[in-house]
């Protein structure tokens, strides 16, 4: 009788378990919405400009909150960076970047704290400025990726990222950003 006893108490507080892992509460994914952020961060050039320098971010996307515990989105993002110094065949010269981006994003949640991928395209432009002929306007549309953390707190939620812009023409430009976003 006592073994009974306790493979009901097993199943009973199995299934308390699994209603309470199913509850809409403990489930629930990232914010669904529409939310809007803005940060800074720190840019880093490749190739020609192998520099740190400051960058200024704004974004606007949408989370669907589809699935339990998988956040799937959208975002459009405008990133501008301040310049980037080096030396180009003896001349010093600078580079600066903006670029939009359009980015899908997919991610897990765990309560409050979060992670993701993110990967699209990015329109960019830089202007390279320097002594003789060296300067130079360069754009194109390139691979952008990257990966992050959130983690919400109340109505606000903070985000730290990586991300590169994959160019052929000026290197690789990498990018840390810390954020904060509020979703409506």
């Amino acid at each position: 009788m006592s073994l009974i006893v306790r493979r009901g108490t097993f199943w009973a507080a199995s299934l308390s378990a699994i209603l309470l892992l199913m509850s809409s509460h403990c489930l629930a994914g990232g914010n669904t919405g529409f939310y809007l952020g803005a940060g800074a961060g720190q840019l880093q050039g490749d190739k020609d400009f192998d520099d740190e320098a400051g960058l200024g971010k704004v974004f606007a996307g949408y989370n669907f909150g589809w699935l339990p515990f998988l956040d799937l989105g959208a975002e459009l993002s405008y990133m501008n960076g301040s310049e980037l110094h080096d030396h180009i065949d003896g001349h010093s010269a600078s580079l600066e970047i903006d670029s939009w981006q359009a980015m899908g994003i997919a991610g897990l949640s765990f309560g409050p704290f979060g992670v993701y991928g993110k990967a699209g395209f990015a329109d960019w432009d830089a202007e390279r400025r320097g002594a003789g002929d060296l300067d130079r306007n360069f754009d194109g549309t390139d691979p952008v990726y990257g990966i992050g953390a959130r983690l919400k707190l109340f109505d606000v939620t903070g985000r730290l990222e990586v991300e590169r812009i994959d160019t052929g023409d000026i290197g690789n430009i990498d990018s840390l950003t810390g954020s904060v976003v509020y979703t409506f």
